[in-house]
């Protein structure tokens, strides 16, 4: 990609705004389409439970692959082809694992081997990476690569897929996300995971607009699991595996969480007659942590995009006093 080029970040920001449209029509017409059937879901939040459809995360991903393919047809220079298409298959693979999973209820042992096999092919393409791919943590790790990339990118989606169950929770963090990999792009001049986060952030800005407290659709897991594949995947292409990682501060503290609760922990917290939410048992996830003190729903959302928020703030001025 042009790095100083002024068309290069035209076709960029056009290929945000195509995966926004794309997802803001999509979303509406799955809206409409699923509203009357069974493909639909209590708001668990909220005291009269409505049925919300599901599944918008179908419109995300349509989203993200109008704006990369739009990237693909006519920017000239940027990562390599094998890179991009070996990314769409890891992120839009974990995103078809998360729709198998709304579908038919797979068992987590399924959403753990399916991204990781959805991923293979990245692995090998940083295995075969001359410019230092098979780096990791700052060491040289060679052919472990090829394990290492489907297992991180397999834990990131299924981290994502964890913290959420709120009205705007997991578009929002990965909003955040987005914005703080494009401020890593330009701190340290690898901008080619931009090729990913520009669509990612364009197609995620589109669905909260639909997502948000009160949500009027849910993502489903083929949006959570599809965003932590994508914004990983973006990581391993920008060579910023570590900074990507920490990033997923707050997902990684879930899972260890959930861990100790044997995953059987769920998020809800229990509404009142004033809509404040409330949960009182055993801390097996940082929304139990938050909902001790009883809030609203979306003041339970805002607390932790404010702590995303603080660790990229945190990652973001670390890079930048280093580079």
């Amino acid at each position: 990609m042009e790095r100083d080029g002024p068309m290069a970040w035209n076709l960029l920001l056009l290929s945000s705004g195509l995966a926004f449209g794309i997802t803001f029509v999509a979303t509406r017409w799955l809206i409409a389409r699923l509203r009357n059937t069974s493909m639909v879901g209590h708001d668990l939040h909220k005291p009269h439970r409505p049925l919300i459809p599901e599944m918008g995360g179908l419109a995300v991903i349509a989203g993200f692959y109008g704006g990369v393919t739009m990237l693909q047809l006519f920017a000239t220079d940027g990562p390599t082809p094998t890179y991009i298409h070996a990314s769409l298959v890891a992120a839009i693979g974990a995103g078809f694992a998360g729709l198998l999973d709304d579908l038919f209820r797979l068992r987590r042992r399924a959403k753990a081997i399916l991204p990781f096999l959805f991923a293979i092919p990245l692995g090998i393409v940083v295995f075969r990476d001359p410019q230092g791919g098979t780096v990791l943590l700052g060491a040289d790790v060679g052919a472990l690569i090829l394990l290492a990339i489907p297992f991180g990118l397999t834990c990131a989606a299924n981290a994502t897929n964890m913290l959420e169950g709120f009205n705007g929770l997991g578009a929002g963090l990965g909003i955040i996300m987005s914005i703080a990999m494009i401020g890593i792009a330009l701190a340290t001049g690898e901008l080619d995971g931009l090729y990913i986060v520009l669509p990612l952030l364009g197609a995620l800005v589109a669905f909260l607009y639909f997502n948000r407290y009160p949500a009027r659709v849910f993502p489903g897991d083929s949006m959570t699991l599809f965003v932590g594949a994508a914004i990983a995947a973006a990581a391993i292409v920008a060579h910023q595996k570590t900074l990507g990682a920490l990033l997923f501060a707050p997902m990684i503290v879930e899972f260890f969480l959930k861990l100790r609760g044997r995953f059987r922990g769920e998020n809800y917290g229990e509404p009142d007659s004033e809509g404040n939410l409330r949960y009182e048992g055993r801390i097996e996830s940082i929304m139990h942590a938050i909902m001790r003190k009883p809030l609203k729903e979306w003041q339970v959302v805002a607390s932790v995009w404010a702590l995303e928020g603080a660790i990229a703030i945190l990652v973001l001025g670390a890079v930048m006093l280093y580079s």
